[in-house]
């Protein structure tokens, strides 16, 4: 079925911040030679929540990769990730700023909510503590004084959109989305949507954060989800693989530039896909984590009606691939009802064996990673790390042992959430 005649959007800029590197060349390289970004992780002690390891991201000096250096005072860690991504993204797109209609600018981000940093209150409630309890009288009358003042700012669910969007100038359509892995992917679909409904003409979208903190190590250590494993750290994220053992820990961010695809073919743009279709579903139910297939084959089937393709047409698939036992089963059931007599012969992979779980970051690294596959040099799916032993198999065409090179025009990425929520993209070769 043709798009002829309707607005289309398509990515002319990709920036990012991950344990595989932060340009795109060296994720591409790093995907399709099987590189693990699976590590020691030395800016937290990780001992306290039983695990060893984690998607880290190294070489990260957020002075160089942030131009706005008086705004780091008011950014945690996951925010730097956030920006900073971002802000590749606006400079690899070769934006002109100053050119921009501010009313047809758009910004979606997703995160992961709170963003504060709770080291800052310790000395508050330490004053605080009376008789090994705390004394909310003596909060307020002592230690108050002692918080920076800017923490409240700093702990903004949309700090990252605030900061994105000022640089842009960005005053259309902006939203911030809060839905764990699947935020992200939800950010970029929104952003696409904006575009073809006219009402932007250029936006940036993608997702951030970090696994790698005591907050947050302390909310996911107790679910049984984390991988806490003493092995080689390469071989800990094993999506799909009977052996697997939960996800991996990690830290990022990633972001595109969307635009109109007349706009950018105007101004010389530099390419990488073309957004296509998105789609989502709800399980509906809140028992564990992504319960049934339903969501899953939902959503991808929602993406490809909007992209106006069937599933025959799709040249490979990047799983959500979150590596526990119960989503890998339901995403492998739904993909199997989704491919049908050509289960068998499309390529399935999954990032996240070689990131780990970077939730509302891992959907757009995701997107810019199957950018790869339309490259002219070097363009193949990368293989998915540590599947040795594929399960469920369902006759699916998991890509093992290295990484499968062609022809791809056109692939479907899905996201999730904790709580079920699915997200799915389809994008085409440029």
């Amino acid at each position: 079925m043709s798009r002829e005649g309707a607005r289309r959007a398509v990515i002319t800029g990709v920036g990012l911040v991950s344990p595989l590197g932060n340009a795109p060349d060296v994720l591409w390289e790093g995907l399709r030679t099987g590189r693990s970004g699976v590590g020691p992780v030395p800016h937290v002690d990780l001992a306290p929540f039983r695990i060893h390891h984690g998607g880290a991201v190294r070489d990260f000096n957020p002075r160089k990769l942030i131009a706005d250096g008086k705004s780091l005072k008011l950014m945690t860690r996951p925010v730097r990730l956030g920006v900073a991504a971002a802000e590749l993204a606006i400079a690899d797109a070769g934006l002109d700023l100053a050119g921009l209609e501010a009313f047809r600018t758009a910004c979606f981000v997703g995160s992961p909510g709170h963003a504060g940093d709770r080291d800052e209150l310790l000395a508050a409630t330490t004053l605080a503590m009376k008789t090994g309890t705390l004394d909310l009288q003596a909060f307020g009358a002592e230690g108050i004084a002692t918080i920076n003042p800017l923490w409240l700012l700093k702990s903004l669910a949309n700090i990252v959109l605030y900061f994105v969007s000022l640089k842009l100038g960005a005053q259309g359509v902006n939203a911030n989305i809060c839905m764990s892995g699947a935020g992200g992917s939800m950010a970029i679909g929104e952003a696409f949507r904006a575009i073809r409904q006219n009402q932007a003409d250029v936006a940036v979208a993608g997702g951030y954060e970090s696994l790698l903190d005591e907050e947050r190590l302390e909310t996911f250590a107790p679910s049984g989800l984390l991988e806490e494993s003493q092995g080689p750290p390469e071989a800990a994220s094993r999506p799909f693989d009977r052996r697997r053992r939960g996800f991996v820990a990690a830290e990022g961010g990633a972001f595109l530039v969307l635009e109109e695809r007349e706009r950018a073919l105007a101004r010389g743009a530099r390419i990488y896909g073309e957004l296509a279709g998105y789609g989502m579903a709800s399980p509906g139910q809140f028992k564990r984590p992504c319960e049934t297939a339903e969501a899953f084959l939902t959503a991808m089937q929602a993406a490809l009606g909007d992209a106006r393709c069937d599933a025959w047409e799709l040249d490979a698939i990047y799983a959500y691939g979150l590596a526990t036992e119960h989503a890998d089963r339901v995403e492998a059931e739904a993909l199997k009802q989704l491919l049908t007599a050509r289960a068998a012969y499309v390529p399935i992979t999954a990032v996240k064996s070689m990131t780990g779980n970077l939730l509302a970051g891992s959907g757009p690294l995701e997107v810019i990673a199957a950018c790869g596959a339309f490259a002219s040099a070097g363009a193949a799916v990368p293989p998915i790390l540590n599947c040795d032993e594929p399960d469920p198999d369902l006759g699916l065409d998991y890509v093992r042992g290295g990484a499968r090179p062609g022809e791809f025009r056109r692939v479907l990425l899905n996201a999730g959430s904790l709580a079920g929520n699915v997200a799915s993209l389809v994008i085409e070769r440029p």
